[in-house]
């Protein structure tokens, strides 16, 4: 109880999920619960799922549905498999729904941004300053011109046995 009560999060989610393992810990979970610390209400959660069926524990789980960290409302949704009370379950659902909505959403917003990155970082190459024999020669380059080797053979190799390597004239 006065480890998962601790300052530190890394100790006090260790202690909680232990707690969950050992079974017999429902207080110390409902504590954790109420945590201001997502990482030891990530570990509230899974812990619940390990606690039996019991009113307390339907309550821990319907307060971590309601969370508004991702994680949390995931493993507070497995937990719910577990209890038979249905209106926990119809609550999981709904909570499923939600994250599953904040989580495309979020996915969303971080392709228009990334999008927008790029957009402006081709801006900076190409926009100003860039002059017109620069945008003639954008395109072009050295083996497109016919200045560099591009690896095909002129005529077929001579004297090459198996495992060989081919000598002949490059392009």
């Amino acid at each position: 109880r006065k480890l998962a009560a601790s300052p530190d999060e890394s100790l006090a989610s260790k202690a909680v999920s232990l707690a969950g393992i050992m079974g017999d810990a429902e207080s110390v979970v409902a504590d954790a619960s109420k945590s201001r610390n997502v990482l030891v209400r990530v570990a509230a959660a899974h812990a619940s799922s390990l606690m039996p069926d019991s009113p307390q524990a339907t309550r821990v789980v319907s307060r971590l549905l309601d969370d508004k960290d991702v994680g949390v409302v995931k493993l507070a949704a497995r937990a719910a498999t577990r209890l038979s009370d249905p209106k926990v379950t119809a609550k999981a659902r709904r909570a499923t729904v939600r994250m599953v909505k904040a989580v495309r959403a979020s996915a969303q917003a971080s392709r228009r941004d990334r999008s927008a990155g790029m957009a402006a970082k081709r801006g900076k190459k190409t926009g100003a300053g860039a002059t017109k024999a620069k945008a003639a020669r954008k395109g072009s380059s050295k083996a497109a011109a016919g200045k560099m080797p591009s690896g095909a053979m002129v005529k077929a190799p001579t004297g090459a046995k198996a495992g060989d390597m081919p000598s002949g004239e490059m392009k």
